[in-house]
């Protein structure tokens, strides 16, 4: 119990310094409440309204959906910024789609179209499922891969984590399940692609490293990703890319060294082009907040 309440605890300090959570606590601690005694007491997967006309279905143990549930977006910044700068026309790559949350907003909220990618089966299928409820199949392609330097090759993944899915170490004791290997140049080879997002616990250079040719295609504009090191810089910014943050309330894009409140890390090219999609995208409202 002791550890149940500090768990709380910490939601609630969290939900304190979140956007959107802050200014809706008795929505957030309602849906919390409702959350977790209905999904114990269905024990089943629930479906639940999420942003517009999208929905989630979501168990227990998924940690990240269900911060959805709680906050609105849980990654706010990162959310809020796909929200605003992706158009209908455009092509959203979701590399560590997990559940799918990030596919659901381009494809379901927006109306882009989405190549989204989960190397581990169970998790696969939640992705998929997310994907048929929302009736967006015809606009998302989905791919049980894992993604890295080069093609052909085989990762043992954890398989026993939620969002936390991952190369294995080789000490690792828990759930793991072997998954074919491809790589980004492959994956998008004659494609063009405007945003990435890349969640892939730690195996951000392998991605990198495989993409060469795809980061070389100037029609990508954004890539929000989770890892940092100086690798990652040093492709990325050779390839013309510039570290910024963005605050959806103001519409400021700001060239900066740091990701302050953003979960991912945030690289543009072509600056003036993205500064101005932003700033011309129409007004959201979300759980009473507009951005």
């Amino acid at each position: 119990m002791f550890k149940y309440l500090q768990n709380i605890y910490r939601l609630y300090e969290y939900w304190k310094k979140h956007p959107m959570a802050s200014k809706n606590m008795n929505r957030t601690m309602s849906n919390f409440i409702r959350w977790q005694f209905g999904s114990r007491i269905l024990n089943k997967p629930v479906v639940w309204s999420w942003i517009g006309d999208t929905k989630l279905i979501v168990e227990t143990g998924m940690t990240g959906a269900t911060m959805n549930i709680y906050c609105g977006l849980h990654e706010f910044y990162d959310m809020a910024f796909l929200l605003n700068f992706l158009r209908l026309e455009d092509t959203f790559v979701d590399i560590g789609a997990n559940v799918g949350t990030y596919s659901i907003l381009a494809s379901g909220v927006i109306g882009a179209k989405s190549i989204s990618i989960e190397p581990v089966p169970t998790t696969f299928k939640s992705l998929s499922r997310n994907i048929a409820v929302n009736g967006i199949s015809n606009l998302v392609e989905l791919n049980c891969f894992g993604v890295g330097s080069i093609d052909g090759t085989e990762l043992v993944f954890i398989a026993d984590q939620d969002t936390t899915n991952r190369v294995a170490p080789s000490a690792y004791t828990g759930k793991t399940v072997k998954v074919p290997i491809r790589s980004v140049d492959s994956l998008l080879f004659g494609l063009d692609s405007i945003m990435w997002k890349i969640d892939v616990e730690g195996f951000e250079e392998q991605v990198l490293s495989g993409a060469n040719a795809s980061l070389s295609n100037k029609n990508l504009k954004v890539i929000e990703i989770e890892g940092d090191s100086p690798l990652i810089r040093e492709i990325l910014i050779e390839k013309g890319f510039e570290i910024c943050t963005y605050n959806p309330f103001t519409r400021e894009l700001i060239k900066s060294k740091d990701k302050k409140d953003n979960h991912n890390w945030l690289y543009i090219r072509d600056f003036d082009f993205v500064l101005n999609r932003c700033k011309s995208a129409s007004l959201l409202t979300i759980n009473n907040v507009t951005f």
